[in-house]
């Protein structure tokens, strides 16, 4: 039978099915089923500047088969099928006509031994590469997920939870030729018990990962990460006196990640102890010690769990770090709180020791203010460097200061709300290094019968207050207009710029210093999208909506070598703009469907012209509760 013939078949079997009744629940000796779904046939039509073009009818459809055997508490399980679900009709609101499975079970739910198996399939699925702060670049491909967990809880008995999660995904990137690649696996053990008044807990971790990241992003041909982790520890905990506890802790934590040929690993022992009491309700007193054996392994393991690597630092370099600290805390009054503390830090990085002692208090307050709410903190900070050390780049003491407000009520009838946050030279990991930053929003909204009005925005900017050119920031403003079923339109802009280090599934900001982090590991990236929408219910079971959303960025990478020149940077200039719009019409039974969309996604440093992809799709859905 030729394919045209097949899916006409399909198509007539399609339409014969949207006349049949409705059938009962099925049991089948210990055996309890129960079937529902939606049966989908139409029209559809694919254009394309690079793949061509199609048209053909269609057969799709949604179908959730569940049940259990013998008791739900026995054995329970649920699938989910979807066929060409992904056009511009469907929930899923892509593209690509993208088929798939999602099935789990649950064994044993009401003894103390319960256990779970999960697992998922997708074909021909629209994913995203994500771009800090702006729209995210669009890529199609398969992805699979399995994993299954075990639980033991039995009492008086020390409890085990065992786990076990895998996923793979082959994508490709919407206007190039690259493709990428992420394959994960992750193994986990917890156990816990109570003992003589001791609350005790362990854990083991095994996992790794290996992906392969498009060129367009990082400017480098096959450019392949392998990571490996590991981690064991315990912890334990117990009350004293004056409404107080003790607690404390040790992990230790090793990887092995390869990066174009350049490898790294390393293993970090950490030791955490804290001690807090409580004598009185509006007075607390803590101490804290925490201990590392190796700082710059703390470094690479930081950008490691963000996906990246670091070359060029030696995590076997003898390096530590400790840090003891007190707190005092009093709350005169119920909307005041009070702080002060005392901390010295000490470190040895790159052959140099550092330490800095910092004293520093805070007041946090609240109060009912023109009818509405308003918080505020703020904190200060003196940081001295220890005889024969710094605490900067610049070899002064520092004076740390940062303050949050928030602010919302009901002013002439309109909701706001509001904050602002500001801090300079707050410590980071490394005392050679201060952090500073602000960030804003605030949001409006009024109604006046059924016609609303709301709009808001935020932004930030963070940045070492050594390092000039470190800056990340953002910015967002959104707004809308409703006037009951018959409208309601959106708006959006946004713009962010930055450093970032480029993973598997995206761009990442930067987790360390620029200066810690090698030149040609860094992505830079700025750019700005806006997008509005409209939708419209004018009669009853009508609904009419379309969307556009463009955004343009540029991106940069190195191709190589030790620093950043600008004969290094490889660039691109990012385009990427969407259209979508949805008819929906229900009649009885039926629901009667058109959709549009269209993709139209470009990279300069791809040396391919922009690819430009839509989709057409008409035809009729009917829900189902089969048994």
């Amino acid at each position: 039978m030729g394919v045209p013939l097949r899916v006409a078949w399909l198509n007539l079997a399609g339409l014969s099915l949207l006349a049949l009744p409705v059938a009962a629940q099925v049991q089948v000796g210990e055996l309890t089923t129960h079937l529902n779904g939606t049966i989908a046939p139409g029209y559809s039509a694919d254009y394309s500047n690079v793949s061509g073009s199609d048209h053909s009818w269609a057969l799709g459809g949604v179908a959730n088969l569940s049940g259990f055997f013998y008791n739900p508490n026995f054995l329970s399980f649920d699938v989910g099928l979807y066929l060409n679900q992904s056009r511009a009709n469907s929930d899923f609101q892509s593209i690509s006509d993208a088929s798939g499975v999602n099935a789990s079970a649950n064994i044993f739910g009401g003894s103390h031994f319960p256990g779970s198996v999960n697992y998922s399939k997708a074909w021909n699925s629209e994913g995203n590469y994500a771009v800090p702060g702006l729209a995210n670049y669009v890529t199609h491909g398969n992805s699979s997920t399995f994993g299954i967990n075990w639980n033991e809880n039995i009492p008086d008995a020390p409890s085990v939870s065992v786990g076990f999660q895998s996923g793979s995904s082959q994508y490709s990137v919407y206007g190039t030729d690259d493709q990428g690649q992420n394959d994960f696996h992750s193994f986990n053990f917890h156990s816990g018990y109570r003992f003589a008044g001791f609350n005790m807990g362990a854990f083991y971790a095994d996992g790794g990962g290996h992906s392969l990241l498009p060129q367009v992003v990082t400017g480098e041909q096959d450019t392949e990460t392998r990571t490996d982790n590991s981690g064991e520890g315990f912890s334990v905990t117990h009350p004293l006196p004056l409404r107080g506890s003790v607690s404390g802790s040790f992990n230790r934590n090793s990887w092995n990640t390869n990066y174009l040929g350049n490898s790294s690993n390393g293993t970090i022992d950490m030791v955490n102890t804290v001690a807090a009491v409580h004598p009185i309700d509006k007075l607390s007193f803590s101490a804290s010690a925490n201990y590392s054996d190796n700082l710059s392994g703390q470094l690479v393991e930081s950008v490691v769990a963000a996906g990246g690597v670091v070359s060029g630092l030696d995590s076997g370099d003898t390096s530590s770090s400790l840090d003891l600290m007190g707190v005092a805390s009093y709350n005169p009054f119920a909307n005041l709180q009070t702080s002060a503390y005392a901390e010295h830090r000490s470190q040895n990085f790159l052959g140099q020791n550092y330490g800095v002692t910092s004293y520093g208090g805070g007041a946090s307050w609240s109060h009912e203010l023109l009818d509405g709410t308003f918080n505020a903190s703020i904190n200060a900070t003196e940081n001295t460097a220890d005889t024969g050390s710094t605490v900067s780049n610049t070899g002064e003491n520092s004076l740390g200061f940062s303050t949050m407000e928030n602010y919302s009520s009901q002013i002439l009838g309109w909701h706001v709300s509001g904050s602002f946050g500001y801090a300079q030279n707050v410590q980071t990991l490394l005392v050679t290094y201060m952090n500073s930053f602000y960030n804003f929003s605030g949001n409006a909204r009024r109604r006046w019968g059924r016609f609303s009005v709301s709009g808001g925005g935020s932004g930030s900017r963070t940045a070492l207050t050594q390092q000039p050119g470190t800056a990340n920031s953002s910015d967002s403003y959104n707004a809308s207009v409703s006037a009951g079923p018959w409208l309601t339109a959106t708006g959006t802009y946004s713009k962010a710029s930055g450093q970032a280090i480029a993973t598997g599934a995206g761009l990442v900001p930067v987790p360390v210093p620029s200066p810690i982090l090698a030149p040609n590991l860094i992505s830079l990236f700025g750019g700005e999208s806006y997008s509005f929408g409209l939708s419209s219910t004018p009669v009853k079971r009508l609904i009419l909506t379309a969307a556009y959303s463009n955004s343009t960025s540029n991106t940069s990478g190195y191709a190589g070598g030790s620093d950043a020149s600008t004969s290094d940077a490889i660039s691109s200039s990012n385009q990427n703009n969407q259209f979508n719009s949805l008819i929906q019409y229900q009649f009885r039974k039926l629901n009667f469907n058109s959709g549009y969309s269209r993709l139209e996604q470009g990279f300069t440093g791809s040396g391919s012209p922009a690819e430009v992809v839509s989709s057409f799709y008409i035809g009729v859905s009917r829900w189902f509760n089969f048994f």
